[in-house]
């Protein structure tokens, strides 16, 4: 008996019908993109102007919308609770072209704006960026002003008029040296 069960169960799965394996077809490749955002020092009394743009390595346009945070650097600098020292908010919608956004007029003071991309596909991975900038600074980033008007050496943010002329007088200084060495050696 035992025999016939076991020639009917090879029996019947040589005769039913087997579906071929398949693997499962839901892969969905997610790319991954890239945010930037830049934020020039601009005066007091000058709206924000910011510069935004999302890439990717893929063919697909990167469209969906971003949020934009402009908060003061303190704020960055604390617990980041919610809404503490957010001065303003804005989301616009992005469609794969760089785009500039007008911001508000701020006092002056240091400040810090984040990005946030949301893609509307499924293609996509969102992203996220911040950069800090300066309102009142007197100039470009290179030649931030030291807080009392009088400008900066750029990229130190150091006062450039008593290096002038501390360097002058090395100058002076060493010329002199080198002139009276000369004449006590002629004379010797």
């Amino acid at each position: 008996m035992r025999r016939i069960l076991t020639v009917l169960f090879l029996a019947g799965l040589l005769v039913a019908p087997v579906a071929p394996s398949q693997a499962d077809d839901s892969y969905a490749p997610t790319i991954p993109t890239s945010c930037h955002i830049g934020a020039p020092t601009i005066e007091v009394g000058q709206r924000v102007r910011l510069t935004i743009e999302v890439s990717s390595n893929s063919t697909t346009p990167e469209v969906g919308s971003v949020k934009l945070t402009i908060s003061t650097a303190a704020a960055r600098k604390a617990a980041r609770i919610a809404a503490r020292g957010v001065v303003w908010t804005k989301t616009v919608r992005y469609v794969g072209t760089p785009l500039e956004v007008v911001g508000p007029k701020l006092p002056r003071g240091r400040y810090t704006v984040a990005m946030a991309f949301t893609p509307d596909g499924g293609e996509l991975v969102g992203c996220r960026n911040s950069a800090a900038f300066r309102v009142g600074a007197g100039g470009d980033v290179g030649g931030e002003d030291d807080g009392n008007g009088t400008g900066g050496l750029p990229n130190t943010g150091g006062p450039h008029l008593w290096l002038l002329l501390a360097g002058l007088t090395l100058v002076l200084g060493g010329s002199g040296l080198v002139g009276g060495s000369r004449r006590l050696g002629a004379t010797a």
